[in-house]
């Protein structure tokens, strides 16, 4: 498989502010972006993905999606917070209306992931031109499929505070939707860390170490093995 070209795209809207401490839009979205970022580049296939993003906040929305055009990326994610009325919660993303293939089906992952992180009933994956007829601007004009995400309500103060506490869960959500999204099976950086130290685990443990890593190597990296119980299992075997 090619490598993947994927943008992603921090919220401009620095006068967006929140409640409780919260702060601006922009500045809370390029800090869940680049841990987002940090999450695909460590999910234990990130040598497969090329990752560009809005490197700074003086980007206007409309210099974003020419940067995401001109290197023409295979998909498009665009990070933002809601507001609304103060009991307003949850998540809710939204596909370019005419997209129904790549773009409607990254949103639907990317909402399913972020739905379990939220602690409330969520809003939807949505057509974007429930908003406006001619649909988002940002979902509009890129070229590629694309998705934009309304993470939680930050005029909502139950929903910041939960957020400001999860803030790697919520980038964790969106790794594990684009992993989904290319066929890969996402890995949390301490995992990843662990099959580093496998091999070694298993000769310590099993005296049939080296038939058990002759076929761990196969397919480590896509089964996604769930370390302690495979160390138990080996221990019960031998």
């Amino acid at each position: 498989m090619s490598k993947k070209k994927i943008y992603l795209s921090a919220s401009t809207q620095e006068n967006n502010k929140g409640v409780a401490g919260y702060g601006t839009e922009e500045d809370n979205m390029f800090i869940l972006r680049d841990r987002a970022e940090y999450f695909i580049k460590n999910g234990g296939h990130g040598s497969d993905f090329i990752i560009y993003k809005n490197i700074n906040k003086t980007w206007t929305l409309s210099k974003i999606i020419t940067d995401s055009n001109t290197h023409k990326v295979d998909l498009h994610a665009a990070f933002h917070s809601n507001a609304g009325s103060l009991k307003a919660r949850g998540c809710e993303v939204y596909h370019y209306y005419k997209n129904t293939t790549t773009g409607k089906k990254f949103a639907e992952l990317w909402y399913k992931e972020i739905s379990k992180v939220t602690p409330t009933n969520d809003r939807g994956c949505m057509k974007d031109n429930v908003l406006y007829s001619n649909g988002l601007y940002e979902l509009r004009e890129t070229i590629a499929p694309a998705a934009l995400c309304e993470h939680f309500f930050h005029s909502n103060s139950a929903d910041v505070n939960f957020y400001k506490a999860n803030v790697d869960l919520f980038a964790i959500g969106t790794a594990k939707a684009i992993y989904t999204l290319y066929g890969y099976k996402f890995i949390t950086p301490e995992e990843s860390e662990s099959l580093e130290n496998w091999e070694q685990t298993i000769k310590k443990v099993s005296k049939w170490s080296d038939l058990w890593i002759v076929e761990i190597k196969k397919n480590i990296k896509e089964t996604g093995y769930n370390w302690p119980g495979l160390i138990q299992k080996i221990r019960n075997l031998d």
